[in-house]
């Protein structure tokens, strides 16, 4: 008797700096979602294919759940994490292992679309917990399997402690499917929104304090030139939303745009194996993290009726 095919989506969930982007690119062997030190580096759903023998996983990583309070881009995000989990056959519920599940998670998981799932609980991070405070944390897990979740996994996305084992659990929980994307399709994201993320990283781990959230990426060009040549044409806009950061994303005498635009066209060049010209303009749209048009052009999910739920 031949064994049925699975396939489903897993949703990627849980608070800001969790480990959830270094998962899935520990999974896809691959970098298809950004990682930084900095919380909320993920602002939208990352789709990421993972083929097993009789089983095809469709990850779906989300940005960190987070009080959004009134700004649009942050309501957008927190309704992208919601969403993925209610279309999930699975949510993973990311925990940082050496805090524990704190009151934040025990809300969240206790509030649809979480609450009755499908919840697998990943006690991510083990490699950094101190092995007493990961037994009392591992004790405190354990006393609320069957109540918020169904199985409680410890690992560790950076080493890969553990990981194929979580892995191995999965396809028993999908329904029988077809597959869904082709063999070698890792991802369903366009080229534009991965070079725009790439560039957003560098931002991101260049700049300090509160600026990386205040910017954005948006690729106005991406084409190779005409033949013989072999080098792609790249331009690329950073938006800020105050003419005052405009100066520090640029920095003196360029320096920080030159730099930020060296070590992302070193990346996307291993990426896209070949040479590409870059161009990186800093740009002024006041307010864009509240302006749905902005946002919508930007490929967040902006339409939002009321608050993010």
């Amino acid at each position: 008797m031949n064994t049925p095919f699975r396939s489903g989506y897993i949703a990627i969930a849980g608070r800001p700096n969790t480990g959830k982007s270094t998962f899935l690119n520990r999974v896809l062997g691959r970098k298809a979602a950004i990682v930084t030190p900095k919380a909320q580096t993920t602002r939208t759903r990352v789709l990421g294919v993972h083929d097993r023998e009789g089983a095809q996983l469709i990850f779906l990583d989300t940005p960190g759940i987070h009080d959004p309070g009134k700004l649009l881009l942050n309501r957008a995000m927190v309704r992208t994490a919601f969403d993925s989990c209610r279309e999930a056959d699975v949510t993973l519920y990311f925990v940082d292992a050496t805090r524990g599940v704190g009151a934040e998670d025990r809300a969240i998981l206790g509030r649809p679309p979480l609450a009755g799932a499908r919840v697998i609980l990943v006690f991510n991070k083990v490699d950094r917990a101190p092995h007493d405070r990961l037994m009392k944390n591992l004790a405190q897990i354990a006393s609320l399997a069957g109540e918020m979740f169904v199985e409680a996994v410890p690992i560790s996305a950076l080493t890969g402690h553990n990981v194929e084992r979580l892995l191995t659990l999965l396809p028993g929980m999908l329904p029988e499917g077809p597959r869904y994307f082709p063999a070698g399709q890792w991802t369903d994201q366009p080229e534009a929104f991965r070079i725009a993320e790439v560039i957003r990283e560098k931002l991101f781990m260049r700049l300090q304090q509160e600026l990386p959230y205040a910017l954005a990426v948006r690729v106005v060009k991406w084409e190779m030139r005409l033949p013989p040549s072999q080098v792609r044409d790249l331009e690329a806009e950073i938006l800020v939303a105050r003419e005052s950061q405009k100066g520090i994303v640029i920095g003196h005498r360029g320096e920080v745009l030159k730099r930020v635009g060296e070590q992302a066209r070193l990346e996307l060049e291993r990426m896209f194996g070949g040479p590409i010209f870059m161009r990186l303009v800093a740009r002024v749209q006041k307010d864009w993290n509240g302006d749905a048009r902005v946002l919508t052009d930007l490929g967040y999910q902006a339409e939002l009726d009321g608050d993010a739920d």
